[in-house]
């Protein structure tokens, strides 16, 4: 089923809330080919952006991040060119992680640099993206990107045979699935102080 982003409304401060802060787009390539992109860095900087299906999801060290559509949940922050993010802003999210699938019951933990893991099963996965601009301008532009497996019920180790461990997700590890519009929200409200932590606006 379709995520039905305009009916989130994040109680945040340094991500944007209302009705305007989720860049929305049923399918692409990846988040991140909008939040990298220039024009979005400086116009829309705090938005959200999401999709339900992401053909070409970006993993840690060139590695592809697979998700299966309409079940997962997998987005990008803008973050701008404000701040020079680094490991301390993955590890405070990656705490905000922890604490969000404990709200649900999860027992999970911190693989370093950027994962995280259950019963030695990922579940979640981070990326800090940094892309430079050109000319005499020189900036820094960076974005946050989140993928979150939720209601999908494959094990990444049987599509990819590279793979080096196992998947879990939400719907595996309870049982029964969960509303991704909920948890997109708490993931959200969750992560905002981390960020608000380690730079300004």
């Amino acid at each position: 089923m379709q995520l039905d982003y305009k009916r989130i409304d994040f109680d945040t401060k340094w991500i944007l809330n209302g009705s305007k802060s989720i860049i929305y787009r049923e399918s692409i390539n990846s988040t991140l080919s909008i939040a990298l992109d220039k024009e979005h860095q400086v116009n829309d900087k705090g938005k959200v952006v999401i999709t339900d299906s992401q053909t070409s999801g970006k993993g840690t060290h060139g590695k592809q991040w697979i998700s299966t559509p309409y079940k997962d949940l997998t987005f990008s922050i803008i973050l701008g060119n404000n701040n020079n993010f680094g490991q301390k802003l993955i590890d405070e999210c990656c705490l905000a992680m922890v604490h969000v699938l404990s709200s649900y019951g999860m027992k999970a933990s911190i693989k370093p640099p950027n994962d995280i893991y259950i019963n030695n099963k990922k579940i979640v996965g981070m990326l800090l993206s940094n892309i430079q601009s050109r000319g005499l301008e020189n900036k820094t532009y960076q974005a946050l990107s989140i993928g979150m497996n939720v209601n999908s019920t494959i094990d990444i180790k049987t599509i990819d045979v590279g793979a080096k461990v196992s998947s879990t997700s939400v719907l595996l590890e309870l049982g029964k699935e969960v509303n991704r519009e909920a948890l997109l929200k708490l993931i959200i409200e969750k992560i905002d102080p981390a960020i608000q932590k380690q730079g300004y606006l």
